[in-house]
Order: structure tokens, then C-alpha cells, then sequence
């Protein structure tokens, strides 16, 4: 534990050096774009910014931060909302909705609006490295009500799911990104490589087809095993 504390001590710095930052007037305009490992994702009604960023530790595995800066106008009269992370069992996640002091820790990189029923959800699409032997990719929902405190986790997926997680072996790499073209999120199908160890995530692999969620008025709809070519 020794060899963590600097490195804890450094990022609480950061993120105390953050803070003050998006405390300030006009800091919504700031870009960060310099500051490595820094994700940071905004909608095109400045609504809201969301920061996300990690700590590896040698063990392999990772320790997820995150903030929400929510602006009233424009930019400006902003509030904070940090993201604490939660190391609960993954199924026990996939039907909750989780408070911002209960997240689910990961590293955001893309942000999609869909709206139902006159209700906006942000999906977020993310990645958590894990450990040595799996990584995850995560789709996820944050709502923002105008006089309520955000939250993650919405079912507006046709699997009856509040959010999406996809672990894999580490040895391989899949894709997970929204096709503005076809408003649809696409990923790689992934199975055991030996057709027989279910949920034994070290042997999981993409088998060369994909699954998508497309984007219907109702919300995301699953569709799996698709072949796209290369026009798709």
C-alpha cells in the first residue's frame, strides 16, 4: 500500500486543483485539452460538462474519478457534482439506478443524446481496464432533471437493462462506438473461445459479427450476430 498512497495523495491534488478551477467564472469555456488522461465530454446545449479520468495501480487493476459541472445558462451559475466510484458486483448493477456517490467507475469517451417521451437521456459510452485478465466496455444513461441531482442508469434499453457491461479477455480488443449514419451503437459480438464457458469473461473473444442498439422512439433496441461490410 505504500507504493498506491503517493499516487492517491497526487491524484486527491488533481482533483482538488480541478475543482477550484471549475469553481471560477467563465471556467466552462476552459478546454483542459492539454491535461493528459483527461476525458472530457460536453452536449451541444453546454448543459453540462462530464470529466472522467484514472489512476492504474501496479496490480493492473484502475481507480476511476469523475465530475459533473451542470450550468444553468449558457455556462454560467455552474454546480459540481463528483463521482464517487462503487466496486459492487456487476450484476448487481445492470438494474439500478446509481446516485453520483455511487457510480459506476470508468473512463467516458463518447456522449449520445436520445430522446423519449419528452425526457433527454445522455448514453455514454465508456471503457474500464479492469485487471490483467479482462477489460469491460460500458454503455451507459445519465439523466439530469432541472431540480434533482444527476443519476446513472435508465431503462430505456429493450433487454430490460439500466446499463450495458461488455467483459472480455484482456488479450484482445473490441470496438464500441455510435454510428451517427445508421444512429445506431455498435459492437462486437463476443462468446467463450471455446463455445462452452459461459461468464467466464478471461475466455471471452469477438467472433467476428456485431451487435448493435439502434436508436427507436422507445429507446435502444438490441439486435445481435449482424455481419456489416464494409460500406456499413
Amino acid at each position: 500500500l505504500s507504493k498506491v498512497n503517493p499516487l492517491i495523495t497526487e491524484e486527491t491534488n488533481f482533483q482538488t486543483i480541478l475543482s477550484e478551477t471549475l469553481n471560477t467564472d467563465k471556467s466552462y469555456l476552459h478546454d483542459f485539452q492539454k491535461i493528459k488522461h483527461l476525458s472530457i465530454l460536453k452536449t451541444k446545449n453546454k448543459k453540462f460538462k462530464l470529466f472522467t479520468w484514472f489512476l492504474p495501480y501496479e496490480n493492473g487493476t484502475y481507480n476511476y474519478f469523475g465530475l459533473i459541472q451542470r450550468c444553468k445558462k449558457n455556462g454560467k451559475k455552474c454546480e459540481l457534482y463528483y463521482l464517487e466510484s462503487n466496486a459492487v458486483d456487476d450484476n448487481l448493477l445492470l438494474n439500478k439506478k446509481l446516485a453520483h456517490y455511487e457510480w459506476y467507475g470508468c473512463l467516458y469517451y463518447d456522449i449520445i443524446p436520445i430522446e423519449i417521451n419528452k425526457t433527454m437521456y445522455y448514453t455514454l459510452l465508456g471503457w474500464d481496464g479492469n485487471n490483467n485478465k479482462t477489460t469491460k466496455k460500458i454503455i451507459d444513461v445519465l439523466t439530469l432533471g432541472k431540480k434533482t441531482p444527476p443519476y446513472f442508469g435508465a431503462n430505456i434499453f429493450n433487454n430490460q437493462k439500466n446499463r450495458i457491461i461488455i467483459e472480455y479477455s484482456s488479450q484482445y480488443s473490441i470496438s464500441l462506438k455510435y454510428d451517427k449514419e445508421l444512429e445506431c451503437i455498435v459492437f462486437d459480438h463476443i462468446e467463450p473461445i471455446d463455445g462452452v464457458s459461459t461468464n467466464n469473461f478471461n475466455l471471452y473473444a469477438p467472433n467476428l459479427s456485431y451487435d448493435i442498439f439502434k436508436k427507436t422512439d422507445l429507446g435502444w433496441r438490441l439486435e445481435t450476430n449482424i455481419y456489416l461490410n464494409n460500406n456499413e
